[in-house]
C-alpha cells in the first residue's frame, strides 16, 4: 500500500504526533516567500456564515485555528476531529489557552458521524490524500453537509517540492517525497469530486521556499518516508550535498505549489458515485 493510504503508517508511525507535521510546517513557515501566510490566506477563501455548523476532517494539531484565532466568529461551533488521537491531543495542547472553545472528536473521514444535513461548512486541510476509499469519505461529506453547504479541500500540486525530491535522490534513487503520485492533487483533485458537489472552484496559493539552511531541509525530508533512507552514511552523504548546494548557489530555490478546492451544491440532490 501506498505511504500516502498506509493507514497504520500514517497513524502509528507518520502522524503518532504532531513532530514530523511540524518539521514540514518549519520548512515552510522560515522560508516561504509568500510572508502573507498559508493559515491565513486559507481562512480569507472561508465564506461562513453566523452560527455556522463547522467540522474540520485532518485537523492535525490545530495549527490553522491558532493561527487565525483573533478572526474566529463567537458563534461559530466548530469540532476539530483526527483519526490520530495524538493529533488530537497536540490540538487540544495548542488551542488550551485560545479566546475560545473548540470541541474536539476522533473521526474517521470514511464514517462521519453525523446525520444528513447537519453541517454547514467541511474543511479538509491536506488529508484526502491519506484516504484510502475517497469516495466513501467525499460522499460521507456531501451526506452531512446541508444544502448549500461547503466542502473548503486543500492540497498540493503535482510540481510541489520537486527539486527536494530530486536532491534525495542524488544520493538514493528509490527516494521519493511522496508527493510525485499524489491521489489528490491539484491537477486530478476536481475530477474527484465532481461526483458529490455541482459547484467546485480551485484558488492557488503563489509561493516558493528559498532554503538558506541545511538542516530544516533535512528535517524536512526525515519527516517522511526518508527516515527509513537516509541513515548513517546516507544521511551524512544527503547534509553534505545540501550544504554543498548552499556554499555554491546561497540558497536552494524549491516550488511550493499548494491550493484549495471550495465545493458546494445549491439543492439537495446527492451525488453518487
Amino acid at each position: 500500500m501506498a505511504a500516502f493510504s498506509d493507514q497504520n503508517y500514517l497513524l502509528n508511525v507518520q502522524y503518532k504526533d504532531a513532530s514530523n507535521l511540524k518539521a514540514r510546517v518549519e520548512l515552510h513557515r522560515r522560508f516561504g516567500t509568500n510572508k502573507y501566510g498559508w493559515h491565513a490566506w486559507v481562512f480569507d477563501q472561508l465564506q461562513i456564515a453566523p452560527d455556522s455548523r463547522i467540522l474540520e476532517l485532518g485537523c492535525g494539531p490545530g495549527l490553522f485555528w491558532a493561527s487565525n484565532a483573533n478572526r474566529i466568529p463567537a458563534d461559530w461551533q466548530i469540532t476539530l476531529s483526527d483519526f490520530s488521537p495524538g493529533m488530537l491531543q497536540a490540538a487540544q495542547q495548542t488551542l488550551a489557552q485560545g479566546p475560545r472553545r473548540f470541541n474536539f472528536q476522533v473521526i474517521e473521514a470514511q464514517a462521519v458521524p453525523y446525520g444528513n444535513d447537519s453541517l454547514d461548512v467541511v474543511i479538509a486541510n491536506h488529508m484526502l490524500y491519506h484516504v484510502p476509499d475517497r469516495p466513501r469519505a467525499l460522499s460521507e461529506i456531501r451526506r452531512v453537509l446541508k444544502p448549500g453547504g461547503r466542502l473548503y479541500a486543500s492540497t498540493v500540486g503535482e510540481q510541489h517540492l520537486k527539486e527536494m525530491a530530486a536532491l534525495g535522490r542524488r544520493i538514493h534513487p528509490s527516494y521519493t517525497s511522496g508527493l510525485e503520485a499524489n491521489p489528490f492533487s491539484l491537477e486530478n483533485g476536481a475530477a474527484q469530486l465532481t461526483p458529490y458537489f455541482s459547484s467546485i472552484s480551485l484558488r492557488r496559493y503563489e509561493n516558493v521556499l528559498i532554503v538558506t539552511e541545511a538542516q530544516p531541509l533535512v528535517n524536512y525530508i526525515l519527516s517522511g518516508k526518508g527516515a527509513s533512507i537516509f541513515v548513517g552514511e546516507r544521511l551524512e552523504r544527503l547534509r553534505a550535498l545540501i550544504q554543498q548546494e548552499l556554499a555554491e548557489h546561497g540558497a536552494i530555490h524549491i516550488t511550493a505549489d499548494s491550493g484549495l478546492f471550495i465545493a458546494h451544491n445549491h439543492t439537495s440532490e446527492r451525488g453518487r458515485a
